[in-house]
């Protein structure tokens, strides 16, 4: 009879198959007969291999908890993206949102997101400087006009201050820009005029109808003039390419996005 395998010559890969036998229906003693093993060598074995795979089968959850959060991670970072495109504001992160950024090049490094990342920040700051200008020269204009520069110095210098303030207050709170180019632009004028006269007409001592219309018309005026104003048609210019940036940025995140797992490694990948 020959002799019996011994268990030192049992290997990994061995005991696997006998585990798969084993829960297949086999019994250890046909296993052991078929390997010429010792039935207390196969039962053994059986449970080494039954261990190692609970332990692979755990490690493989985690890993795969781990990597599902990470590709979240990455994800969010893709819907504040998306959020701030639709309020107009610049993308632009730090601390760990910055680090997550950093993570999603790595990823996707030749990604077309990011040269359309860079021409929509540039252009959303193109778009606040304009207005700014806008608004620099419209205070300049309307202060400059003498029949609202008598009435302002009989306020003690009350409308221009209020004037100012609004206009301040507008440049922290300008809004998107929207998609209709040309209503953006006609919206844009009227708003400017309409924080300028909210500011008069807010002002309590100002409540004489006359001197109330006496500005009423200067500001339509200044407001007919204003079309001609290049600042505007540069505005324009700057919608458009704000407009095409948004529309290609939003379809390349989205398709990221959707696609719920994102290609290639980085630093901080699970495995």
């Amino acid at each position: 009879m020959p002799k019996k395998k011994g268990d030192d010559s049992i290997q990994p890969e061995q005991r696997l198959k006998w585990l798969k036998r084993f829960e297949e229906g086999e019994s250890i003693f046909k296993i052991a007969t078929d390997a010429n093993v010792d039935h207390r060598t196969v039962r053994k074995h059986i449970g080494l291999a039954r261990s190692e795979k609970e332990l692979r089968d755990e490690r493989s959850i985690v890993l795969r908890n781990a990597l599902e959060r990470h590709f979240s991670d990455l994800l969010k970072i893709i819907d504040i993206m998306l959020t701030r495109i639709d309020t107009g504001e610049t993308i632009e992160f730090s601390g760990d949102d910055e680090f997550l950024q950093d993570a999603l090049r790595e990823h996707i490094p030749r990604s077309a997101i990011w040269l359309l990342l860079r021409n929509w920040n540039s252009y959303v700051a193109g778009v606040t400087l304009l207005k700014a200008r806008i608004r620099g020269r419209l205070e300049r204009t309307v202060s400059s006009d003498a029949t609202l520069a008598a009435i302002n110095e009989r306020k003690n210098d009350e409308l221009f201050r209020r004037m100012r303030s609004a206009l301040k207050a507008e440049e922290r709170n300008h809004g998107h820009p929207g998609l209709d180019v040309k209503v953006m632009e006609i919206e844009e004028r009227a708003n400017q005029l309409r924080v300028v006269s909210s500011a008069f007409t807010a002002f309590g001592e100002l409540d004489d109808k006359e001197e109330l219309a006496v500005v009423q018309a200067v500001l339509a005026k200044i407001q007919s003039e204003m079309e001609a104003w290049e600042e505007f048609t540069e505005l324009g210019d700057q919608y458009r390419k704000l407009a095409d940036a948004r529309t290609k940025l939003k379809e390349a995140l989205r398709i990221l996005k959707w696609k719920r797992i994102v290609p290639g490694r980085c630093r901080l990948c699970p495995m």
